[in-house]
Protein backbone atom coordinates (compact mmCIF):
# COMPACT_ATOMS: atom_id res chain seq x y z
CA UNK A 1 0.00 0.00 0.00
CA UNK A 2 1.38 3.49 -0.91
CA UNK A 3 1.60 5.89 1.95
CA UNK A 4 -0.10 8.90 -0.40
CA UNK A 5 -3.05 10.69 -0.89
CA UNK A 6 -6.19 9.40 -2.66
CA UNK A 7 -8.66 12.00 -3.90
CA UNK A 8 -11.60 12.48 -5.65
CA UNK A 9 -12.00 15.85 -7.99
CA UNK A 10 -14.20 18.55 -6.40
CA UNK A 11 -17.63 19.35 -8.28
CA UNK A 12 -17.04 22.44 -6.18
CA UNK A 13 -15.15 25.74 -8.28
CA UNK A 14 -12.58 27.59 -6.77
CA UNK A 15 -11.44 24.70 -4.40
CA UNK A 16 -7.82 24.43 -3.63
CA UNK A 17 -5.85 21.40 -1.95
CA UNK A 18 -2.27 20.43 -1.33
CA UNK A 19 -0.87 18.46 -4.19
CA UNK A 20 2.30 17.37 -1.53
CA UNK A 21 2.01 13.28 -2.19
CA UNK A 22 -0.79 13.22 -4.08
CA UNK A 23 -0.64 9.74 -6.14
CA UNK A 24 -4.36 8.79 -7.16
CA UNK A 25 -6.61 10.88 -8.96
CA UNK A 26 -10.00 9.61 -9.64
CA UNK A 27 -12.84 11.13 -12.27
CA UNK A 28 -16.26 9.69 -12.31
CA UNK A 29 -16.33 6.94 -14.36
CA UNK A 30 -17.31 7.30 -18.25
CA UNK A 31 -20.51 5.79 -19.24
CA UNK A 32 -20.76 3.38 -22.55
CA UNK A 33 -20.85 5.05 -25.36
CA UNK A 34 -24.69 4.38 -27.37
CA UNK A 35 -23.15 3.99 -30.64
CA UNK A 36 -21.87 0.83 -32.06
CA UNK A 37 -18.42 0.43 -33.02
CA UNK A 38 -18.86 0.43 -36.75
CA UNK A 39 -20.28 4.61 -36.00
CA UNK A 40 -17.13 4.98 -33.70
CA UNK A 41 -14.97 4.07 -36.67
CA UNK A 42 -16.67 5.88 -39.25
CA UNK A 43 -16.65 8.82 -36.73
CA UNK A 44 -13.40 8.89 -36.49
CA UNK A 45 -12.42 8.29 -40.10
CA UNK A 46 -14.46 11.52 -40.98
CA UNK A 47 -13.60 13.31 -38.33
CA UNK A 48 -11.48 16.44 -40.14
CA UNK A 49 -14.30 17.00 -42.49
CA UNK A 50 -16.59 17.15 -39.06
CA UNK A 51 -14.31 19.66 -37.77
CA UNK A 52 -14.40 21.47 -41.06
CA UNK A 53 -18.18 21.90 -41.08
CA UNK A 54 -17.96 22.59 -37.15
CA UNK A 55 -15.08 25.63 -37.54
CA UNK A 56 -17.42 27.17 -40.26
CA UNK A 57 -20.38 26.92 -38.07
CA UNK A 58 -18.19 28.51 -35.07
CA UNK A 59 -17.06 31.12 -37.59
CA UNK A 60 -20.45 32.12 -38.64
CA UNK A 61 -22.21 32.35 -34.87
CA UNK A 62 -19.43 34.51 -34.08
CA UNK A 63 -19.49 36.65 -36.77
CA UNK A 64 -23.15 37.87 -36.33
CA UNK A 65 -22.23 41.28 -35.15
CA UNK A 66 -19.42 41.76 -38.05
CA UNK A 67 -22.57 40.68 -40.41
CA UNK A 68 -24.18 43.74 -39.32
CA UNK A 69 -20.63 46.18 -40.14
CA UNK A 70 -20.57 44.01 -43.69
CA UNK A 71 -24.13 44.98 -44.66
CA UNK A 72 -23.07 49.11 -43.41
CA UNK A 73 -19.69 49.00 -45.57
CA UNK A 74 -21.66 46.79 -48.57
CA UNK A 75 -24.60 49.91 -48.16
CA UNK A 76 -21.95 52.80 -47.76
CA UNK A 77 -20.03 51.21 -50.82
CA UNK A 78 -23.01 51.25 -53.14
CA UNK A 79 -23.79 54.74 -52.30
CA UNK A 80 -20.03 55.70 -53.20
CA UNK A 81 -20.32 53.63 -56.56
CA UNK A 82 -23.56 55.31 -57.38
CA UNK A 83 -21.96 58.45 -56.77
CA UNK A 84 -19.07 57.60 -58.95
CA UNK A 85 -20.96 56.35 -61.85
CA UNK A 86 -23.32 60.10 -61.61
CA UNK A 87 -19.73 61.35 -61.55
CA UNK A 88 -18.29 60.01 -64.69
CA UNK A 89 -21.22 60.89 -66.45
CA UNK A 90 -21.15 64.33 -65.78
CA UNK A 91 -17.42 64.31 -66.98
CA UNK A 92 -18.70 62.85 -70.51
CA UNK A 93 -20.86 65.61 -70.50
CA UNK A 94 -18.42 67.96 -70.12
CA UNK A 95 -15.74 66.41 -72.20
CA UNK A 96 -18.52 66.63 -75.52
CA UNK A 97 -19.14 70.35 -74.37
CA UNK A 98 -15.81 70.99 -74.16
CA UNK A 99 -14.31 69.11 -77.91
CA UNK A 100 -17.67 71.14 -79.63
CA UNK A 101 -16.16 74.30 -78.17
CA UNK A 102 -12.99 73.00 -79.37
CA UNK A 103 -13.49 72.47 -83.54
CA UNK A 104 -11.38 75.23 -84.47
CA UNK A 105 -8.28 73.45 -83.17
CA UNK A 106 -6.60 71.82 -86.10
CA UNK A 107 -3.68 69.26 -85.93
CA UNK A 108 -0.47 71.09 -86.63
CA UNK A 109 2.87 69.09 -87.85
CA UNK A 110 5.79 70.59 -85.76
CA UNK A 111 9.04 70.58 -87.74
CA UNK A 112 12.26 71.51 -87.06
CA UNK A 113 14.49 73.78 -88.15
CA UNK A 114 18.18 75.08 -87.07
CA UNK A 115 18.70 78.66 -87.97
CA UNK A 116 22.36 79.36 -87.64
CA UNK A 117 23.65 82.90 -86.89
CA UNK A 118 27.74 84.26 -87.97
CA UNK A 119 28.37 86.94 -85.81
CA UNK A 120 31.20 88.98 -86.46
CA UNK A 121 34.22 89.09 -83.43
CA UNK A 122 36.29 91.66 -81.83
CA UNK A 123 38.68 91.99 -79.39
CA UNK A 124 39.12 95.20 -77.43
CA UNK A 125 42.72 96.02 -75.20
CA UNK A 126 41.96 96.14 -71.45
CA UNK A 127 42.10 99.75 -70.45
CA UNK A 128 44.99 100.81 -68.28
CA UNK A 129 43.57 103.56 -65.51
Amino acid sequence: KSSGINAEWPLRPGFEASLEGFIQFQWRPRPPSLLKEIHTKEIKKNMKSYTRDFEIKDKLSQSKASKELIEKRRAVYDEFMTYRRKKEKDLEVLKLQYSELRTEVVDEEYVEETVEFFMKEEVEPASKE
